[in-house]
């Protein structure tokens, strides 16, 4: 996770995959870390990496991209990732990050 963050600092902003303390996808988005300036053949094929290798580390969504922008958007139901932690939208609550078995 640490790498991931830096990594996406480091590109002043977007979406990275990393897997084993490799980057396997970056979404680069410098223009205030959520838009590009780049050529929009170089956006999609950034995006197309990054769902692919999202894919293949087991992330199921039919529109992965939209899910991972909405993520830490808090006014939106289900889990959310905040400041505070992990959140259940609909009951309001902190969620535990870990499960006790």
């Amino acid at each position: 996770m640490v790498h991931a963050a830096n990594t996406v600092i480091e590109a002043q902003g977007g979406c990275c995959v990393v897997e084993n303390g490799e980057v396997k996808a970056l979404l680069k988005l410098p223009v205030g870390g959520i838009l590009s300036e780049a050529p929009l053949a170089e956006v999609g094929l950034e995006v197309k990496q990054l769902v692919a290798a999202m894919r293949e580390l087991g992330y199921k969504h039919y529109n992965p991209i939209m899910s991972m922008s909405t993520l830490s958007l808090p006014v939106s139901p289900a889990l959310k990732i905040t400041d505070f932690g992990l959140i259940d939208v609909n009951k309001g609550e902190v969620v535990d990050l870990f499960i006790d078995q």
